[in-house]
């Protein structure tokens, strides 16, 4: 699953599952700065409605931001992250 024509629907998609941040992938806080995702980092993704809900753990607190659902198939068309099985 990880070429755009591979990547599930929504419907197919599960609600939740695990991926790796293999290149670069960033966040915006708020109205600040966009910040990076580590890469390397596994995390846990959850599907919303419209976006997927990405969360780690980063020197012992939880990290949870969000990406919109297009967002987070062109990183995984690209290669910046990667869906674990």
């Amino acid at each position: 699953m990880t070429a755009k024509s591979e990547m599930p629907t929504n419907t197919e998609m599960p609600e939740h599952f695990k991926a790796r941040i293999q290149g670069k992938v960033q966040h915006r806080v708020g109205d600040g700065q966009l910040e990076d995702v580590p890469v390397g980092q596994e995390v846990q993704v959850d599907v919303a409605i419209a976006s997927m809900v990405v969360s780690w753990v980063s020197e012992g607190q939880p990290v949870t931001v969000t990406l919109a659902r297009e967002e987070f198939l062109f990183y995984v068309d690209e290669g910046s992250i990667a869906i674990l099985q």
